[in-house]
């Protein structure tokens, strides 16, 4: 490499890098505190959360499209969002700390990020700015990559798989993402994505039958036209607020109002998403997406029962649903039979049980049928 093309650190690159060394030394020092960084970086650990993970941070940073691809043993991801600002990289150099003060921003750069060590023990970040590697052992301390390839327009990930088994949960998430391609419909920038050459998509395909409501092409294996219908937004109660700053351990939380949003069409099992799909599946005819907060594994959710933030949340959308239903059975520019499909969002009786699916359901269902009660819509 001619060294009028060599690459030029950053101004606060080597700051970072001496702040993390030093983090390093005190817990190299001290066992009993490196004790729990070490057991909630190996709780991070999976495979079929990268992708997602990385997904994330692609949409933070104003990514629109995405491309993944395996060459040989390396993992390679890649994005044409905006490069890292100086407090972003930060968070990368830190652990079990966000920059993210905005309920609404999805990606944990700080932490999310870490998940691509289960993959392998070497992950190179490769940007405009900044060409930098990180080890395993020091997971959060940044090295520099002299003769790094220029990047102009996008950011690169790139991670070398320990062995082909990471590979196989790896693909597991793809699959995922190829049947049920819905988060797209939740990003704020991504709009497609190239999985190891398969093409993922969201498409604006039409009008919705009532305010604030749009019909959406989602690809994948396969092509479906989905019902997108999107709040007013509103601002979080003060038990909510409450509730969420003890939740971050933050009292400088940047809570505007937010909104909620439904899904109807996307398969026989509605889902709740906190963008990515959640693992809590109430008895729905529609799926939920909202700020809602998560339990500490970040696969379901904290129960209504005990949480006032999803409770609200929850109660949002039943009444959403309720308005959308009337609004569409009085959309006269409709035809019959298409009128006649909004009764699709008619929630049946919720079930039985006090699991959280269970609580999700009834919080939902008698929303909805408060908010009918002096409606004409059944």
């Amino acid at each position: 490499m001619n060294s009028s093309n060599k690459r030029v650190k950053p101004d606060y690159f080597l700051g970072v890098a001496e702040k993390a060394l030093g983090r390093w030394k005190q817990l190299e020092a001290d066992p009993e505190l490196a004790g729990p960084w070490h057991q909630l970086f190996s709780q991070v650990q999976s495979p079929r959360h990268v992708l997602s993970e990385l997904l994330q941070n692609a949409d933070d940073a104003g990514a629109q499209h995405v491309k993944v691809r395996v060459e040989g043993d390396n993992f390679i991801f890649e994005h044409d969002g905006k490069d890292f600002s100086q407090s972003e990289f930060e968070s990368l150099c830190r652990f079990g700390y966000s920059n993210k003060r905005n309920l609404h921003t999805i990606g944990f750069r700080g932490i999310g990020f870490k998940s691509t060590f289960s993959l392998g023990d070497q992950v190179d970040v490769i940007s405009p700015s900044l060409a930098v590697r990180f080890e395993k052992s020091r997971f959060t301390l940044p090295r520099w990559l002299n003769g790094a390839p220029h990047l102009r327009t996008k950011t690169v990930v790139r991670v070398k798989m320990a062995d082909p088994r990471r590979l196989k949960e790896l693909q597991k998430n793809i699959d995922e993402w190829l049947v049920s391609p819905a988060s797209l419909l939740f990003f704020k920038n991504v709009l497609s994505i190239n999985l190891i050459g398969h093409q993922i998509s969201r498409e604006y395909s039409r009008k919705g039958p009532s305010k604030n409501s749009a019909w959406y092409k989602l690809s994948g294996k396969e092509t479906r036209e989905v019902l997108l219908v999107t709040s007013e937004p509103v601002a979080f109660p003060e038990d909510a607020i409450a509730e969420i700053k003890k939740e971050r351990n933050a009292d400088d939380l940047n809570l505007p109002p937010c909104q909620i949003e439904l899904v109807l069409g996307l398969d026989s099992s509605a889902s709740i998403y906190v963008v990515l799909p959640t693992g809590v599946k109430p008895k729905l005819p529609f799926s939920i997406n909202g700020p809602f907060l998560q339990d500490p594994a970040r696969f379901g959710i904290k129960d209504p029962a005990v949480s006032p933030t999803n409770r609200w949340l929850l109660n949002r959308a039943g009444k959403l649903a309720a308005t959308v239903l009337e609004d569409w059975l009085h959309n006269r520019s409709l035809t019959i039979s298409e009128t006649a499909e909004a009764y699709q969002l008619l929630p049946p009786p919720p079930p039985v049980g006090s699991g959280t699916s269970e609580n999700v359901s009834l919080e939902v269902y008698e929303s909805f049928k408060i908010n009918t009660l002096d409606r004409h819509v059944v």
